[in-house]
């Protein structure tokens, strides 16, 4: 079988790094994966990014707080990927994860969590705040408008 090459020389446009006949437009900007909608993702945070106090890595806090709103366990280093449930049947059949062996990367792991969750307490007692505010104004203004109609009468 013989194989025959064509040699595609460059437009005399001076463009000589595209090859003649070939359009480099806007042909395959649909290709591959889409990076996700980022302010999408930020009006999602309950949290601004990155407000989970210090020692954090960058996007740690957010990605933590991810676990904690959907109500499943911060896992640990080498444990992304598996059920709480797996792991806790791996720790009842003797196995040790790596992330509860050392004491003192155990104790960075907790005050990490502890920011974590405490920083979403504290969003959820001001919204909580918020909302009561908001009821105790409505029916401040409700009362305020019996007056009114009381008085018009």
């Amino acid at each position: 079988m013989q194989v025959e090459w064509i040699e595609i020389r460059p437009s005399a446009a001076g463009d000589s790094k595209y090859a003649a006949g070939y359009n480099y437009d806007s042909e395959d900007e649909g290709f591959g994966p889409m990076p996700a909608m980022q302010q999408e993702m930020i009006n999602s945070m309950s949290q601004a990014a990155g407000s989970y106090g210090g020692h954090l890595l960058a996007g740690e806090g957010d990605a933590m707080a991810e676990y904690v709103k959907s109500g499943m366990r911060i896992p640990r280093r080498g444990e992304v990927g598996i059920t709480a449930d797996q792991i806790e049947g791996l720790e009842t059949l003797g196995y040790v994860m790596s992330g509860s062996r050392h004491r003192r990367m155990n104790a960075v792991r907790i005050r990490k969590e502890n920011q974590v969750y405490s920083a979403e307490e504290k969003r959820a007692l001001a919204m909580y705040n918020f909302e009561e505010k908001a009821n105790r104004e409505s029916m401040l203004v409700g009362d305020l408008r019996e007056m009114l109609e009381k008085r018009q009468k």
